[in-house]
């Protein structure tokens, strides 16, 4: 079970009751609630972009970034004062990521060394912001990224609707519940923050898809469950 996989079950389980056990994939899982046997996928609901009118997740662009900020953490999170921690405004796509990391690790020992705080630096042309905060209580991680891409869309109802459509529609394709499942639940685990549950909600009612779930759960990384259907 993969970890986002457990971290839904488990608020399940504290929202609803009950345990929760893995699954033949599918199901990811099944919550055992009041003597019934709840199948239940998980999905994430990740931010798509479009980039010349063909659409398609944002982690295989994003998720190279996230990795080489969790080396600079590990290999210079050590360096950085203990009063400071580094927030990068980082664009994406980004190629020759090796090349990239290896020049941002040198700019950022400079501006340690050097004491300066903030910069917008060209990195074999992708341009990144730099600051090095001043706090009493820093973040636990010292170097935190926020990823910029140019492809992203700022219609959030198009996307809610793109994203729901999509998830429903391919997990509905994957049912496979053995047959002492009472329920099939769906539980959509949104990492698309520009996007809150009223969102989905109009978003579910506007597409009127059909499909075999039982209850359809959307939750958020505060542990927060809200019912679309």
């Amino acid at each position: 079970m993969r970890p986002d996989e457990e971290y839904v079950l488990a608020t399940l389980a504290s929202k609803f009751g009950g345990k929760y056990i893995d699954g033949e994939d599918p199901p990811d899982g099944y919550l055992l609630l009041n003597n019934r046997r709840i199948a239940v996928e998980v999905t994430k609901l990740v931010e798509h972009i479009n980039e010349n009118g063909k659409r398609r997740s944002r982690l295989a662009d994003d998720v190279p970034i996230s990795n080489i900020v969790e080396q600079l953490n590990e290999e210079i999170g050590n360096l950085i004062p203990k009063n400071r921690w580094i927030h990068l405004v980082i664009p994406s796509p980004i190629k020759r990521i090796n090349e990239f990391k290896k020049e941002l690790t040198r700019i950022i020992l400079n501006m340690i060394a050097t004491k300066t705080h903030e910069a917008v630096i060209d990195i074999l042309g992708y341009v990144v912001s730099i600051n090095l905060y001043k706090c009493k209580h820093p973040p636990k991680k010292k170097v935190i990224q926020s990823i910029a891409t140019k492809f992203a869309s700022t219609n959030i109802q198009e996307n809610t609707q793109f994203l729901l459509e999509n998830r429903i529609v391919i997990k509905n394709q994957k049912c496979n519940a053995t047959g002492d499942a009472d329920e099939y639940w769906l539980a959509l685990f949104n990492t698309y923050c520009m996007a809150d549950v009223d969102s989905y909600r109009g978003a579910y009612d506007a597409l009127k898809l059909e499909h075999n779930f039982s209850k359809i759960y959307l939750i958020d990384g505060y542990r927060r469950v809200y019912k679309l259907y």
